[in-house]
């Protein structure tokens, strides 16, 4: 006996895969939608950030002008390693090229480098210094154009690096391998360490 078998279940079966697949697109673009609000949101943050660390350190230093922060670290710099010494220098290349320099002291010395809006974009340390300091200058993308530069300029004592940014700040940073060693490491940063801007009447301090 021949049996015929029912197309109602192929006819809604049919309708249900239907269904999921009118759904796709929706689903996609909810997708899309959250992860662009979520890109959105985090390169909003830092500048919308009332208490960034940028307006943290202008509280307690100087523009193009390296400060030592003593007893201040906590409030400027939350997240700090205590057995760090801490030099800040905000800048504004909008005069000209920055100079930083940083002594190399007994233990370990790193100079980093951030944006306007706290975000890192070069780091060097002591590590590779041929000499007492480490001489690093911080320029826009049109400085770094016309600054003339000679056969050693990526070495680490003699670096030369591109800010995204015209607004930035520099860290500092001396380790103290003990609390006793702490003042002195802070003393040598505070007489030694550098920020100028580079200016044809103002040419880089000598060592």
């Amino acid at each position: 006996m021949i049996g015929w078998r029912s197309s109602g279940g192929n006819r809604h079966g049919g309708t249900r895969i239907g269904r999921v697949l009118s759904a796709v697109p929706w689903i996609v673009a909810g997708l899309l939608l959250g992860l662009a609000v979520h890109i959105v949101s985090v390169f909003a943050l830092p500048r919308l950030a009332p208490d960034d660390a940028r307006a943290r350190l202008a509280e307690v230093t100087a523009l193009n002008r390296a400060t030592t922060l003593a007893g201040g670290t906590e409030a400027a710099l939350p997240l700090a390693d205590p057995a760090f010494e801490t030099a800040v220098c905000r800048y504004d290349l909008t005069g000209g090229a920055l100079h930083v320099r940083a002594p190399v002291t007994p233990h370990y010395t790193a100079i980093s480098l951030y944006t306007s809006t706290g975000i890192a974009f070069g780091a060097i340390n002591d590590r590779a210094a041929t000499r007492r300091t480490m001489d690093l200058f911080v320029v826009t993308a049109a400085q770094r154009r016309e600054l003339a530069t000679g056969e050693d300029e990526t070495a680490a004592d003699n670096l030369i690096m591109v800010s995204p940014t015209t607004e930035g700040f520099v860290l500092i940073r001396a380790l103290a391998v003990q609390p006793s060693l702490a003042p002195l490491v802070r003393e040598q940063l505070a007489s030694q360490a550098l920020c100028e801007i580079l200016t044809p009447e103002h040419p880089p301090t000598a060592e």
